[in-house]
């Protein structure tokens, strides 16, 4: 049974693939079942993809419908209001305009990762083209509920579990991180972030890359988006999700 952790990594890869044509993507001609789909609205086709990679096509629904995929958690009790990390987010009348991953929660945000979306990317936006990561507000007229699939018991991710697996946080190096550092402390960020999902040479060198997933990931993570890795930047790299 596959992990939450594995779902996230591969869903977080996926971030930045874009329509190769008006909704003609690799994920209905990847999903044998969903080839039909090809070329129709592709949320809940992508996340049928990524399961199928993670190798659990059966803890969540194989469909492109956002309401058969609504229909397939309730009819077996696990149709929630509240989310939890690795929950499939349902949007609009009955959940069947739109469906994305959630990734992190917090009091008043969910952040999710989805396919035939809108989202901005190296400071450029699109619209409803790709896979895209964002925060939600949690209180959205839009959202209609949660669909939790029924992922290994021992990666299961509660409020203090990242989907990416706690660990202890190394000592901070002492000195803020930025643009032009480099060495041993940039390195082990730099893994650290990629460990996470994040798309990041782990080189040593605090180059214009590693500004952007850093500033992202402050972003994300309710941080001030300087590019700059300080104290509070380094212990959240290490720390869970959603705290």
């Amino acid at each position: 049974m596959a992990t939450a952790a594995e779902v996230y990594r591969i869903a977080r890869g996926e971030v930045g693939t874009r329509e190769r044509g008006v909704n003609i993507t690799k994920y209905a001609a990847e999903v044998p079942s969903l080839r039909w789909s090809q070329g129709q609205p592709w949320c809940h086709t992508f996340l049928s993809w990524v399961f199928q990679e993670a190798k659990a096509p059966d803890i969540a629904p194989v469909t492109a419908s956002c309401l058969v995929g609504v229909s397939w958690f309730r009819a077996r009790k696990r149709w929630h209001l509240s989310p939890k990390v690795g929950d499939l987010v349902y949007y609009g009348a009955r959940g069947g305009t739109h469906v994305e991953l959630v990734i992190a929660v917090s009091d008043t945000h969910i952040t999710t990762i989805g396919g035939n979306t809108s989202g901005s990317l190296n400071g450029d936006y699109f619209n409803g083209d790709g896979v895209y990561q964002k925060p939600v507000s949690r209180s959205s007229s839009r959202i209609y509920g949660y669909g939790r699939p029924a992922y290994a018991a021992s990666a299961v991710p509660g409020v203090s579990n990242p989907p990416t697996g706690a660990t202890s946080v190394p000592k901070y190096p002492g000195f803020y991180l930025k643009r032009g550092a480099v060495g041993s402390a940039v390195r082990v960020f730099q893994a650290r972030m990629r460990s996470r999902g994040w798309r990041i040479d782990v080189d040593g060198i605090y180059g214009a890359d590693t500004v952007r997933v850093v500033e992202q990931f402050q972003k994300e993570r309710g941080l001030a988006a300087d590019g700059v890795v300080g104290p509070a930047t380094w212990r959240a790299a290490w720390l869970a999700e959603v705290t």
